[in-house]
């Protein structure tokens, strides 16, 4: 079924012709509040008076507040919805998968997207030849991101704050453009909201683009010089802080460390509808 949908899908946007236009355009119909906190570069978040009154050592409180467009892109809003209106009982030893309990987890350096919707422990499998959400003890049907009939105007990606996601992806994972022009991304992804600016969006923003990330190449410099010394124990010292880190708080993908992966920890505590 889920091969079917997909295919059907794929050639609805394949055989349609579509040209893009503004987000200014789009008419905002639903609301989001997401708030969020970064922690210090040692992945703490209590509160501490002991240190050094530095970024690296402050820790950032917020509230997202995210328009959706849900007539330009009404399925996408749709599947974004579904990990929003979801009732929160501490009760429940087996909730739905909610934003609620998501991260931030990296900052591509080349398209500036930063990549949200992350929910720990949900992964997509393969039952019986279908594609499935589990997520704890539940099993859900994985439905595909993407419009039923596809649009003959896309949103572009020409400013900062969009929502995205990637065509045809299953998961619930979504980026945040953080530059005026990414329009290299028209064709493999599609807009379907925005982060409204006010002082709390553009400081969180302007935090998240200036950590650090980590990185899966070694500097390249002459073998044996003194830069080259300093380089490589840089870059070691960040895998050691990344995987100390990780394991403080509980990462249970510490062997899957990936390019452009956040050194600070960036999650989403309380979602809801406004």
């Amino acid at each position: 079924e889920g091969d079917a949908q997909a295919a059907e899908v794929t050639a609805d946007v394949n055989t349609a012709t579509t040209t893009t236009t503004t987000p200014t355009l789009a008419k905002v119909t639903d609301k989001v509040f997401m708030d969020v906190r970064i922690s210090r570069g040692d992945g703490t978040f209590y509160v501490r008076d002991d240190l050094p009154d530095t970024p690296e050592n402050k820790v950032f409180y917020g509230r997202l507040v995210l328009g959706l467009f849900g007539e330009a892109a009404p399925t996408h809003v749709q599947r974004f919805l579904s990990y929003v209106d979801v009732t929160y009982n501490p009760l429940d030893d087996n909730p739905l998968p909610s934003y609620g309990r998501s991260n931030f987890q990296s900052f591509d350096q080349a398209t500036g997207l930063l990549m949200g919707g992350f929910i720990p422990s949900l992964e997509i499998k393969d039952i019986g030849g279908s594609a499935a959400i589990r997520y704890g003890g539940r099993i859900l049907p994985a439905s595909i991101w993407a419009e039923r009939n596809a649009p003959t105007t896309k949103l572009s990606h020409t400013q900062k704050g969009l929502l995205t996601h990637r065509n045809l992806e299953l998961a619930p994972i979504f980026g945040v453009t953080t530059r005026t022009n990414t329009v290299e991304l028209d064709g493999t992804n599609t807009v379907f909201g925005q982060l409204l600016q006010d002082e709390s969006s553009t400081a969180f923003l302007k935090i998240v683009q200036e950590l650090k990330t980590y990185s899966l190449e070694r500097p390249s410099t002459e073998a044996g010089t003194a830069v080259d010394d300093v380089a490589k124990a840089v870059f070691d010292a960040q895998r050691q802080v990344f995987r100390g880190a990780a394991k403080s708080f509980g990462d249970t993908r510490l062997n899957k460390v990936y390019e452009g992966k956040l050194l600070r920890r960036v999650e989403v505590t309380k979602v809801g509808l406004l």
